[in-house]
Order: C-alpha cells, then sequence, then structure tokens
C-alpha cells in the first residue's frame, strides 16, 4: 500500500472504503493504545478493589478513566480527519460518485 498518511482509504480494492482502516492508518495506533492501558487499569482497579487496597483503587480507577476516555477522544478526532480526507478526494474525483456514504 505504501504512504498511507494522506488517503488511508484502499479505493482500488475494495467496495468498503473503511474495511480495516484502523490497521492500515498509524494514526489510529495511539488512540486503540490509550484504550488497551485503560482495559488493563481497569483491570488493575478491579485487582486492587478485590484485595482492599484503597490506597491504589483511586490512581488505578483515575487511570482507566482518563486513558479509556483519551484513547476514545483520539479515535473520534482521527475518524474525523478521515471523513475530511474521504470529502475531499470525492470532491476530486467526481466520476467515482458510488463511493459516497448514504446519507
Amino acid at each position: 500500500m505504501g504512504d498511507t498518511h494522506h488517503d488511508p482509504t484502499d479505493h482500488s480494492r475494495t467496495h468498503h472504503q473503511h474495511a480495516g482502516e484502523s490497521m492500515i492508518d498509524v494514526y489510529f495506533w495511539p488512540g486503540l493504545f490509550l484504550i488497551a492501558v485503560g482495559v488493563v487499569a481497569l483491570a488493575g482497579c478491579l485487582a486492587a478493589l478485590a484485595y482492599h487496597h484503597t490506597e491504589l483503587l483511586l490512581w488505578a480507577g483515575l487511570t482507566a478513566a482518563l486513558t479509556a476516555s483519551g484513547g476514545v477522544s483520539w479515535l473520534i478526532v482521527e475518524r474525523h480527519r478521515l471523513r475530511r480526507v474521504e470529502a475531499r478526494w470525492l470532491a476530486e474525483h467526481p466520476a467515482k460518485q458510488s463511493h459516497r456514504r448514504p446519507a
């Protein structure tokens, strides 16, 4: 595929342009990593709760909440960037109107 920085959508080989874009577009990865850290921190929070380590409960809970919400926010911002890229591509290629998503 080469460089996917400017347009991560695979226009030539798929009818579903957004299939697998989270793996093709490397700008999704930090958001996915933050969500994974949030899940691990949530497991730590639950373990601290189970073993009555109240001194760790607050920090693990805060870490879980902040990293998971940061990861989701990252994915939302990245998704909006991809929508802008897709809109620009559709404007530059008016003959490819079959790629337009339903309103």
